[in-house]
């Protein structure tokens, strides 16, 4: 009996699969940082429609975050903390709900791969790598990302919306949805590679606190920030502006010790004169978009209406499949929350642990545990009202969660993350820390709102 012709290619891709992860366990097992760099990497410039369906829908960098996770499962001392055990409650709660029929296997699938395989990453790296390494490389990458970000306003070109177009290794669904570019009073949003410019601008905020503690010399952190910042305006969101201003200031408040007054000086002086280029642009937008962005705000407000229909396990009674096969809530197609979405989908008790695990990390950055990742993730909590978990804004929030646990868990103040970079680079010693006290499914919403 021969094979067929496509039966065969998909043989040789498999094999050329299987021989890459193989090859990449022996990296990432020997330098944990280049799969670290990779991670990033992937997540940060290969979009969500594009990956491999096997039984599920696997993006590169679910791919590579699982290869991480396996080479460093036996390696690596991961002692749980308290989080740890409220995601594996949800997880339970979740996987347990699918199995009993309360929850759809798409929906599942979200939280075992798109939250708790990031999440697991990020527990994994921040215990192999030093703070200090993660969060250069981090700032690099979405540095990167933001310079991407301001030469797509610009040029008015977006280089990764044609990735995978054509081939095999498309999600045909979220390609439709995420593919096309938005647009807001004429003119187009940046969006990177990622789909949504309010899932760019909610992952360009939690980028800003890795960024000031980094190990990059004190001019380049206070261009990246500026970089950041443009790149933030020019997804013409109130979303990304306001993440990326709020981790400023949280940045500037808990994590001042890692940087000199100086810099601190230097960062709000370039950031005043970036400003009074960018802004003026973004002000003339919001006044052509006349009430568009109102619109969108007064619809993720209609959205409380639903608390009502929420279950206490599982998924909503409120939740239809049309025809097609789309899934709605109450008559909404698009549900721009993520706390309101956890709620349909997974049900009450679900979204309060997760809730409660939001109240420990602020009561940890109260007590002094001032760390970055800690800082990026309480930052985006305001952003996740107004938008739901899409494209690699999931992947990496989720990822970021899981650095801040261990250090968040820890006794006694927080060690200061950016340390050794301040020791290299600054001209004047940081200041002394207070004595005592005080990171993937696709989502089906549409990409009008913003």
């Amino acid at each position: 009996m021969s094979l067929s012709a496509q039966a065969v290619d998909e043989l040789a891709v498999l094999v050329v699969l299987a021989a890459l992860a193989l090859a990449c366990l022996a990296v990432v097992r020997a330098r944990p940082v280049l799969g670290l760099v990779g991670f990033l990497v992937l997540l940060a410039f290969v979009p969500a429609w594009f990956g491999l369906q096997m039984v599920v829908f696997l993006t590169p960098a679910t791919a590579l975050g699982v290869a991480l996770v396996a080479a460093a499962w036996r390696r690596v001392d991961l002692r749980l903390h308290g989080f740890d055990l409220i995601m594996l409650a949800v997880v339970t709660a979740v996987v347990t709900s699918f199995l009993a029929g309360y929850v759809p296997l798409a929906s599942a699938y979200a939280v075992v791969l798109g939250w708790a395989v990031p999440y697991v990453v990020g527990r994994v790296t921040s215990v192999s790598l030093p703070p200090a390494v993660v969060a250069t490389c981090v700032a690099v990458v979405l540095g990167v990302v933001a310079l991407f970000a301001v030469a797509e306003f610009l040029t008015g070109v977006n280089p990764f919306v044609g990735i995978g177009a054509g081939t095999p290794f498309v999600e045909r669904s979220g390609y439709r949805v995420w593919s096309p570019i938005q647009v807001r009073g004429g003119q187009a949003r940046a969006e990177a590679a990622f789909g949504h410019s309010i899932a760019l601008g909610a992952t360009l905020g939690m980028a800003v606190p890795f960024v000031w503690v980094s190990a990059l010399r004190p001019w380049l952190k206070a261009l990246t920030l500026l970089a950041v910042s443009a790149a933030a305006v020019f997804t013409f969101s109130r979303i990304g502006m306001v993440s990326v201003g709020g981790a400023l200031v949280l940045s500037l408040l808990f994590l001042g010790r890692h940087v000199t007054r100086r810099f601190r000086l230097t960062v709000l002086l370039v950031l005043a004169a970036g400003a009074a280029v960018v802004v003026p642009v973004a002000l003339e937008v919001f006044a052509t978009a006349g009430d568009e962005a109102t619109g969108s705000a007064e619809y993720r407000g209609d959205l409380l209406q639903l608390l009502p229909e929420l279950a206490w396990v599982g998924e909503s009674p409120a939740a239809a499949r049309d025809a097609s096969g789309a899934r709605s809530f109450g008559g909404f197609e698009s549900i721009d929350s993520a706390i309101v979405l956890v709620g349909l989908r997974y049900g009450i008790l679900p979204l309060a642990l997760l809730l409660a695990g939001a109240l420990a990390g602020l009561a940890a950055l109260v007590r002094g545990r001032r760390h970055a990742a800690l800082v990026a993730a309480l930052a985006t909590l305001p952003a996740l009202t107004s938008v739901a978990f899409i494209t690699q804004l999931t992947t990496f929030f989720w990822f970021v969660v899981g650095l801040a646990v261990a250090p968040a868990a820890a006794p006694g103040p927080a060690p200061p993350d950016g340390a050794d970079a301040a020791d290299l680079h600054e001209v004047h010693p940081p200041e002394p820390a207070p004595a005592a006290g005080p990171d993937g499914s696709i989502e089906r919403v549409t990409k009008e709102a913003g």
